[in-house]
């Protein structure tokens, strides 16, 4: 009699257990510090954005997060730490939707972004503008686009990198205005703002987080912001869609966090409530937005459903463009 009672209790407890929410199931996770890898180099958006969110989810997560840069081949080295990472959930990389377009212009990729990493959550949606240097005398993105169809190649536009977002969506625009810049690549986002300021090039393409100061101080003029809607983070930047006259032009900078593939469920799921806490709230969107940036929260299914969006419209884009990085 008394072991069937202990069987019931057992079974109760299982089932009690089951009911959990996961987060609650993960026992002691996390009970050591985890790496936040940044896959830029300092002082871009992407390092913006992984060292407040480093900060924000330690909080909540009553470990620290340290942020780590590892820059290189357009996020993809420090992107690849993270999936050859063991799966305990103690590695995440902070990325922005260049790892979708990064499957489609290096001819080689060292991981496979659906089958190696884990979608933890989508954090942020990263307003970013094309913007002119002192050297460039226009003021509207309607005469750049007039420049460069009537003098293609002439005008020189900065990039973080051969093949990031910025890079094609500048090639985007070239494709739809039918004109034609010079794209000039640097090896982050701070080296082609700085190129711009200094005359360098005429033009740089960068999240409003790492040129807000600059446009603020008047050594660079926003001509356009590259979404599909205004921001709020820019009042009075007009969408490149509005100041070039090419309908249908957008390209969402969006942010999130991935884990290693084969990261437990439950892991994932306490992480994503993590970051939920951390940048939904009033707080959390101030934190960002004091940072040029906005906060986006999307679950881990919202990601995946995201990069498989973003898939799909971006490989004929770049597959008819020819971008290729060794």
């Amino acid at each position: 009699m008394s072991n069937t009672r202990i069987g019931r209790r057992g079974s109760l407890a299982l089932a009690a257990f089951a009911a959990l929410p996961a987060h609650a199931q993960s026992g002691e996770y996390p009970n050591r510090p985890l790496r936040m890898v940044i896959p830029f180099p300092p002082g871009g958006g992407s390092d913006i954005l992984g060292r407040v969110l480093a900060q924000r989810l330690g909080d909540q997560l009553g470990q620290p997060v340290v942020p780590e840069n590892r820059s290189g081949a357009g996020g993809n080295i420090g992107t690849d730490v993270v999936a050859k990472a063991v799966p305990d959930g103690y590695t995440l990389v902070t990325v922005f939707n260049t790892i979708v377009v990064n499957q489609f212009v290096f001819r080689t990729m060292p991981f496979d972004l659906r089958r190696d990493l884990a979608p933890v959550a989508r954090v942020a949606l990263a307003p970013t503008v094309i913007a002119a240097g002192p050297k460039l005398l226009v003021n509207t993105l309607a005469e750049v686009i007039a420049i460069s169809r009537a003098r293609p190649g002439q005008l020189n536009h900065g990039t973080p990198g051969l093949g990031t977002i910025t890079h094609v969506s500048a090639e985007l625009m070239d494709a739809m205005s039918g004109g034609k810049l010079t794209h000039v690549h640097y090896r982050g986002t701070a080296p082609a703002v700085t190129a711009a300021v200094a005359g360098e090039v005429e033009l740089v393409s960068a999240p409003w987080s790492a040129v807000e100061g600059l446009v603020r101080g008047g050594q660079l003029r926003a001509l356009g912001s590259l979404s599909a809607r205004l921001s709020p983070l820019m009042p009075g930047v007009p969408t490149v869609a509005e100041a070039a006259g090419l309908p249908g032009y957008a390209v969402d900078n969006w942010g999130a966090v991935l884990a290693p593939a084969g990261t437990p469920a439950p892991i994932v799921v306490r992480l994503q409530n993590a970051l939920r806490v951390a940048i939904d709230t009033a707080e959390g969107r101030t934190a960002l937005a004091q940072r040029g940036i906005e906060a986006d929260f999307g679950d881990a299914a919202t990601l995946a459903r995201v990069i498989e969006e973003d898939t799909r419209r971006w490989e004929p884009v770049l597959r008819a463009a020819n971008i290729q990085v060794e």
